[in-house]
């Protein structure tokens, strides 16, 4: 029998602010630009970073730090190594989140706050689950508390904090110590088939693949 929801975050309960990646890419068109690219491929060259971490991410179970990440980019660029300090990228990483406060990310659809709800007055505990990328665990948490739902999590695990990503056991390990029950008492909720569906199933929890982002409380309650 389920006790305890996992649930990853992005593009499971939440999805990014339409604007949101478009400000940031103008943020870095006009500061750090010496090749001239444009938004657009500023927005291209942000994306495959993102990839090509996640993938490194899901391959060792580590997690490529933020710093890093901004660190390719302004490199693709064209910013010389040297001009790139470890100030610099705490800087960028300042100025981000306050465009990402501004463009907050919305609900996946109308049904998340009311499931969430459903879900902890029926006695479930509930977690959040997530790999990081961009946006550290500490903004999100942030997020949480503006979007109303906070309450419903009794914790929060995010790669960034612990070093470890999905579908790695060592991140899965940090939920099963939190969550005190039984490995068959979880059911892990999320979008990525390889990351959350495999990696919890591997690990030993129940797991549920979301492929439809309309989905709702009555989809999570056939796996409970």
């Amino acid at each position: 029998m389920i006790k305890h929801i996992s649930f990853d975050l992005w593009l499971t309960l939440i999805k990014s602010h339409p604007e949101f990646k478009e400000k940031r890419a103008g943020f870095l068109k006009k500061e750090f630009n010496p090749g001239g690219f444009t938004v657009q491929e500023i927005m291209g060259i942000v994306q495959n970073t993102d990839k090509v971490s996640d993938r490194l991410n899901e391959i060792n179970g580590c997690k490529v730090p933020t710093e890093q990440m901004y660190r390719r980019i302004l490199h693709q660029l064209g910013n010389d190594s040297q001009s790139i300090s470890e100030s610099l990228l705490v800087q960028i990483k300042s100025e981000v989140h306050k465009m990402f406060m501004n463009f907050q990310p919305g609900f996946l659809n109308v049904s998340i706050r009311p499931m969430l709800h459903e879900l902890k007055s029926e006695g479930y505990t509930i977690n959040i689950s997530s790999n990081t990328g961009f946006i550290e665990g500490s903004t999100i948490v942030e997020t949480l508390r503006n979007l109303e739902i906070s309450e419903y999590f009794v914790f929060c695990i995010f790669s960034d904090e612990i070093g470890a990503s999905k579908p790695s056991a060592g991140f899965f390990d940090k939920v099963f110590e939190q969550a005190h029950v039984e490995k068959e008492e979880i059911l892990h909720v999320g979008d990525n088939y390889k990351a959350d569906y495999e990696g919890a199933l591997k690990y030993g929890f129940n797991a549920f693949h979301i492929n439809d982002q309309q989905y709702t409380i009555n989809d999570i309650k056939r796996h409970l």
